[in-house]
């Protein structure tokens, strides 16, 4: 290692950076996956604190579904929590959540079991 360092330490740092992000992504994506395959993380009841990204992934159905039932655009700003949509728009929370339980329904009644 040291005779890595001292003939090219520009790329050894670039490569302990490489290897440094790797590892953070790796460790992200195994804390994903070992959240999102916990039952107890699985179909939770819909609530307002919610953001649409976490519905369909609890739920398990495509984010289209949920974008278009809360007709929402791909390019829309950021996370936004249910009830943060439901104050902007003017209706009560619970509408969209009545909107998104009958979506999920639907799709999963026209899906093909896995």
């Amino acid at each position: 290692m040291r005779r890595l360092w001292r003939e090219a330490p520009y790329l050894t740092a670039g490569l302990a950076l490489a290897l440094l992000v790797a590892l953070i992504f790796a460790a992200r994506l195994a804390m994903g996956m070992a959240y999102w395959s916990d039952p107890g993380h699985q179909d939770q009841p819909i609530a307002p604190w919610m953001t649409p990204r976490f519905v369909a992934m609890s739920w398990d159905v495509p984010k289209e579904v949920v974008m278009e039932t809360l007709d929402l655009s791909p390019d829309s700003s950021g996370p936004r929590r249910l009830s943060d949509l439901s104050e902007a728009r003017g209706v009560p929370v619970e509408d969209l959540i009545a909107q998104l339980e009958a979506a999920i329904a639907a799709y999963r009644a026209s899906a093909p079991n896995d």
